[in-house]
């Protein structure tokens, strides 16, 4: 700009989100993993005590909100697995439950949505709001074909 140069970096927080170089959403999922693992740890020291129903809501409270996870289309396996396996493992801890648990078994017990079910529901709910707005732009913008073939729009 003018005479100053530009900053080049690999990753920038904007609005909360890591948004990196790359247009790859896994320092994103990395935050979340970092944030989450934060919450989940707070509710096991602080609330240990406290009855399983207090606990279901702590954790579907603090541990269930998955800022932006709508948004993730491009990201490494690996990634994706270690969100889901901290959200399986903090709930077991939280709850009390054995290590070789089944995580199904252990959700439907608790009538806690899985990993992969609050995702596909926060991407529902996403393309929901989109469909019903009355924005001309985000109406362009949804109906454009490479929108429409996406990632996001697919799953």
């Amino acid at each position: 700009m003018n005479i100053n140069k530009l900053a080049y970096v690999k990753e920038a927080k904007y609005l909360g989100v890591i948004i990196c170089n790359d247009l790859k959403d896994d320092g994103d999922i990395l935050r979340h993993l970092r944030n989450f693992y934060a919450r989940s740890n707070s509710i096991i020291r602080k609330f240990h005590h406290c009855s399983v129903g207090v606990k279901l809501r702590l954790f579907h409270e603090y541990c269930c909100t998955t800022y932006c996870c709508q948004l993730w289309v491009n990201f490494n396996k690996g990634s994706y697995l270690k969100a889901k396996v901290a959200y399986n493992n903090t709930h077991r801890q939280i709850l009390g439950y054995n290590r070789r648990d089944s995580a199904r078994c252990m959700f439907a017990n608790s009538a806690i949505d899985t990993f992969d079910a609050l995702l596909r529901k926060n991407i529902y709910g996403l393309k929901k709001r989109i469909f019903y707005i009355n924005n001309d732009f985000i109406m362009v913008m949804y109906n454009c074909f490479e929108i429409v073939n996406g990632p996001m729009w697919i799953s």
